[in-house]
């Protein structure tokens, strides 16, 4: 009897401590100490406590890479309720529901299950599903943390009203939600915006059929991602040809990274906002931001400070104003191209989808609301274009500038800057025609030098 005992408390032990299968079933608690791990072995999923905390909190893991002896959490569940102590289990009930220490902490599946189970899978998805059916009721990827990984969908579900954002930790010890938010805008054109509380920090801009306007580098084709608008869903998500995930961190970055195997340790590729002129709105309306030059704020052709007393102390917030009002009534306004970086803020504008851009050109001329136009898309696919009615926010000028916009112009002021563009040009052209003169006399000064002293050295070598 004694030896029955000393069996089955040791059978208890290992039970405890090492559930190797990748998925919970019900009456079968995953306790504090024991995890599961997805087929492959890429995930893992149990207790944990971040830094230097005593908290106890479920998450997900990359279960073999660990870049300098440190874990990369991906998933948290109970970032509001952390526990304390060692005692903690997660259970799936017999009704398809997840509970920690017997507290639901997610929300519940949208059917009652007769045959539970919840399944750690290898692209680090958490799910529950009927036993002997592969469709999912709940799974983790509809509840991201601050953590974007491949497959994951960062947006919308407009059929059931589910956001699916990214919300940073509060610090490195504290997982629980943070000061920034990351979520799909879908005020205007659909993009994506970072948020400090009810500030805008950043944002994306919108798809132009490549990238996001705001996200203009040249990305390898390992770390491309995928847009998604449709009556459906409004949806970003990343490629799953490399080992990547998108972050946004306590400090209010937005970064991705990549999985470098040769180094062992992940590499962060692309973050944002990189500079001051990512900054939402620096240079506030109608200004335009340059990280270049200095200072980094003006205000674009046709248009002046609003306040000169604050741009003398480099406080370009008030944007700036037209020189001369429009008058569309009459139809002398006109168009000024400007080339940005990015597309100004389109909470407000208008996308039309079946206009050519000369059609929406012709469309702005005759609206008195609308200030710019530009194309939807550069990727060459043809129809598209942008209408904006209300004032032009977050303007940025940089090297690798892709964009035309047309901005609506007084025809005062448009005539303004086609003669200092001409003066500028015929500057140019004088300058050049006197390079040139001087040129055509310098190099027959040069030959006749050239050829008197040949000359006078073939005399001297006759007397020689």
């Amino acid at each position: 009897m004694a030896q029955l005992v000393t069996g089955l408390v040791f059978l208890s032990v290992i039970f405890r401590y090492s559930i190797a299968a990748n998925t919970l079933n019900p009456n079968q608690p995953l306790h504090d100490g024991q995890t599961l791990v997805s087929a492959k072995e890429t995930f893992a999923l149990g207790f944990f406590s971040p830094g230097g905390s005593k908290n106890r909190y479920v998450g997900i893991w990359y279960n073999k890479l660990r870049p300098a002896g440190q874990t990369t959490i991906v998933w948290v569940a109970n970032r509001r309720s952390p526990l304390l102590g060692t005692k903690g289990s997660l259970e799936l009930n017999g009704n398809g529901s997840l509970t920690i220490n017997s507290m639901i902490f997610l929300p519940m599946p949208s059917v009652t299950l007769d045959n539970p189970v919840a399944q750690l899978l290898d692209d680090g998805n958490f799910v529950i599903r009927e036993a002997n059916n592969s469709e999912f009721t709940w799974q983790s990827f509809d509840y991201p943390t601050d953590t974007l990984l491949s497959g994951m969908k960062l947006g919308w579900d407009l059929r059931t009203g589910l956001n699916s954002n990214l919300t940073a930790w509060r610090s490195y010890n504290d997982p629980s939600p943070g000061s920034y938010i990351v979520s799909m805008d879908l005020e205007g054109i659909p993009q994506l915006i970072l948020w400090s509380g009810s500030a805008k920090m950043w944002r994306s801009g919108p798809w132009n059929g490549t990238t996001f306007s705001n996200v203009g580098e040249n990305r390898p084709d390992d770390l491309r991602s995928h847009f998604v608008s449709n009556k459906d869903e409004v949806y970003l998500t990343l490629s799953t040809k490399a080992l990547t995930r998108l972050v946004v961190d306590k400090s209010g970055m937005v970064r991705q990274f990549m999985w470098m195997e040769s180094v062992s340790m992940w590499n962060n590729f692309f973050y944002y906002p990189k500079s001051e002129c990512e900054m939402y709105s620096k240079c506030g309306c109608y200004g335009v931001c340059d990280i270049n030059i200095w200072p980094t704020c003006s205000c674009l052709q046709g248009f002046k400070p609003k306040s000169p007393q604050e741009w003398a102390l480099r406080d370009a917030s008030s944007g700036c104003e037209r020189l001369t009002a429009l008058d569309c009534k009459n139809m002398t306004d006109g168009f000024m191209t400007i080339t940005l970086a990015a597309l100004p803020e389109t909470s407000n504008a208008i996308l039309y989808t079946n206009l050519s851009l000369n059609d929406c050109g012709a469309r702005c001329f005759k609206n008195c609301s609308c200030t710019a136009y530009a194309t939807a898309n550069i990727s060459g696919a043809g129809l598209g274009c942008v209408v904006w009615v209300t004032k032009l926010i977050d303007l940025r000028l940089s090297s690798h500038a892709t964009q035309d916009v047309f901005v609506r112009l007084a025809a005062y002021d448009l005539a303004s800057i086609s003669t200092k563009s001409s003066k500028k040009h015929q500057s140019k052209s004088v300058v050049l025609i006197i390079i040139f003169s001087m040129v055509a006399l310098i190099i027959p000064l040069i030959y006749f030098y050239s050829w008197g002293k040949k000359k006078t050295i073939h005399k001297d070598n006759q007397f020689e």
